[in-house]
């Protein structure tokens, strides 16, 4: 998983996994896909400070994000890589 550290990656996942972050980059240790299907992914990142958030995408990029402000905003997305489902992160401009 260290393809995703930075926050730009495509991931094959089979089972709910958690994904390493880069917090000096992007504010956040890590997020935590809890379940993925060819037809959504739900995921939860956890905030420093106490709190997070829990949001769920179809396929597709862009549908969901989260930052922190002055940070690059890391979107989550899911799309299929020959027929299993996949995370995607993309990085986004800073909040």
């Amino acid at each position: 998983m260290k393809d995703c550290f930075d926050g730009d990656c495509v991931l094959v996942l089979s089972k709910p996994t958690t994904v390493r972050l880069d917090a000096a980059k992007l504010h956040y240790t890590s997020m935590r896909v809890t379940a993925i299907s060819a037809d959504s992914l739900t995921y939860n990142v956890s905030y420093p400070g106490g709190g997070g958030t829990t949001a769920t995408v179809g396929q597709g990029v862009g549908g969901s994000a989260f930052s922190f402000q002055g940070f690059p905003k890391v979107e989550v997305g899911l799309t299929l890589v020959d027929g299993k489902p996949a995370l995607v992160l993309q990085l986004g401009d800073p909040a």
